[in-house]
């Protein structure tokens, strides 16, 4: 069998039956966005790796090394964020080609340390190598939690609200504008571009959800609505339905939309990198969820759908009619 035919999670799916033996510090190993280790009395560890591929997840001449710092951390901090954790240490692993220009690499730190800084969070090394011809980042963070804060994706339950805490499609939109496929609206680009290329992990607002005690489950978008939705489904064993006009879509992707002919919900469902927070709260809790994030400051969260019984998720449109929706995200071994 090879790659392309089982993908990526077919892969996982495969090693975890084979080697997620259970450890006593080990809490949670394959299977969500972190790591979790037991390290003292009622804390734990968070640990995520996350590796960038040129050609594959970007490439030289389309974003700034300067941007590209940036998301390389920044997706791993969302990791983080995705369990309510806080984020203590980063590491850095570069496969570099001997003809890259120093000053290039320099501008990467600088950019994973514009978004370290903010957060505290400190670069305590990693690893450089030479590359025959592709530049290879992997970002390894560490985090800690109270331990009966975090949250996993196998906590949702029947009745549970969806909620998103921003916008989606915006990213994909980005991807289209830098790979040629789509020309927008020259007032518009940057947004786009923007959205793709620096990625904000909603650390805050993760911590703040998990202090709450209100939340049931939670997972950041990095491979698309559906496909990340589709995760919490799997691990809590319940089904969700998805109400399409609830769906929050930024003004500027219905503008684009509308002037290039395309389906904005499509860009929503399955664009991935958005790196919202998708989480669930219990019904009784729904009052508590928007209270909680007005007085965070936080931007009030859209609820979107809810968690039902059975498998598989559902989607009712504005007529009133329902349709089974396919869970697909990006799959790095079959991209056509």
């Amino acid at each position: 069998m090879k790659f392309r035919d089982i993908g990526e999670f077919g892969f996982i799916d495969s090693i975890k039956a084979q080697y997620d033996i259970p450890a006593k510090s080990l809490i949670k190993g394959i299977g969500d966005d972190c790591a979790v280790l037991r390290y003292q009395s009622g804390r734990v560890l968070l640990f995520t790796a996350d590796m960038l591929v040129q050609d594959i997840h970007f490439v030289i001449g389309k974003i700034p090394f300067y941007q590209l710092g940036r998301k390389a951390a920044a997706v791993n901090l969302s990791d983080i964020a995705a369990m309510g954790g806080r984020p203590l240490v980063l590491f850095i692993s570069l496969a570099v080609p001997a003809e890259t220009e120093v000053e290039e690499i320099q501008e990467l730190y600088r950019g994973m340390w514009e978004i370290c800084e903010p957060h505290g969070l400190t670069i305590g090394g990693g690893d450089t190598v030479a590359s025959p011809d592709k530049l290879v980042i992997n970002i390894s963070v560490i985090g800690d939690a109270r331990e009966n804060e975090v949250l996993y994706r196998s906590g949702a339950s029947l009745g549970d609200t969806i909620y998103l805490t921003g916008y989606v499609g915006d990213s994909r939109a980005g991807l289209k504008i830098l790979t040629n496929e789509i020309t927008p609206p020259e007032e518009v680009g940057t947004y786009f571009i923007k959205a793709h290329n620096e990625p904000v992990p909603l650390v805050e607002a993760g911590m703040s959800i998990a202090a709450s005690g209100i939340a049931s489950a939670m997972i950041d978008l990095s491979d698309g609505l559906l496909s990340d939705l589709g995760h919490i489904c799997e691990e809590s064993r319940v089904g969700a339905l998805l109400f399409a006009e609830k769906i929050p879509l930024s003004s500027e992707l219905k503008r684009l939309a509308g002037v290039v002919g395309f389906n904005p919900l499509d860009f929503a469902l399955s664009g991935g990198e958005d790196y919202q927070l998708l989480f669930t709260v219990p019904a009784e809790h729904e009052q508590g969820i928007e209270e909680l994030f007005k007085e965070h400051d936080l931007t009030a969260p859209y609820p979107i759908g809810e968690i039902v019984q059975g498998q598989g998720i559902r989607m009712v449109k504005a007529d009133g009619s329902a349709a089974e929706l396919q869970h697909k995200g990006f799959n790095h071994f079959n991209r056509n």
